[in-house]
């Protein structure tokens, strides 16, 4: 080896165990910021149940509640599209359809699973300072079933 490339080994030898060298490798890795945002750590600390698992409903029951109130939105949508039916009749036939998806839901859920459902319900929705439930079931006033307007109740006269 020559006097040359010995030199430069030991630098190279000299530089790799010097203290700013050694320091560096020795250093924990610098901190990463792995704790979670405000709004997760928030969900993560206030997780609650959800009220269908608080009144011990199956999850199975409550996807085939969803199931039956999405074949009905389906059902109620057709009616709303047949234009050989009056509005009389759209009426008549989508409150069948809504009375027989709710008889099918009844019997997903013991009338105990009910109250309890509903009762969970009513708890959040007065803490939160709203009302229980989610809104009217997806009517809307002065809207009929299939979208129309309906006409305004007539006043009730004034009593002297």
């Amino acid at each position: 080896m020559t006097k040359k490339s010995a030199t430069s080994l030991a630098v190279i030898v000299v530089l790799n165990f010097s203290p700013a060298t050694l320091l560096a490798q020795a250093a924990p890795p610098a901190k990463v910021h792995n704790k979670p945002t405000a709004p997760v750590a928030r969900m993560q600390a206030a997780h609650v149940k959800p009220c269908w698992e608080v009144a011990g409903i199956s999850k199975s029951a409550i996807a085939e509640r969803r199931r039956i109130e999405q074949e009905t939105r389906s059902q109620v949508q057709s009616v709303c599209n047949d234009s050989s039916l009056n509005e009389q009749q759209k009426r008549e036939k989508i409150r069948e359809i809504r009375q027989q998806s709710h008889q099918q839901i009844e019997g997903l859920v013991s009338p105990q699973q009910q109250e309890a459902l509903k009762a969970c319900q009513k708890e959040r929705a007065a803490a939160r300072g709203g009302s229980a439930g989610h809104g009217a079931g997806g009517i809307h006033r002065g809207e009929g079933p299939c979208g129309e307007m309906t006409a305004p109740k007539p006043a009730e006269p004034e009593r002297p």
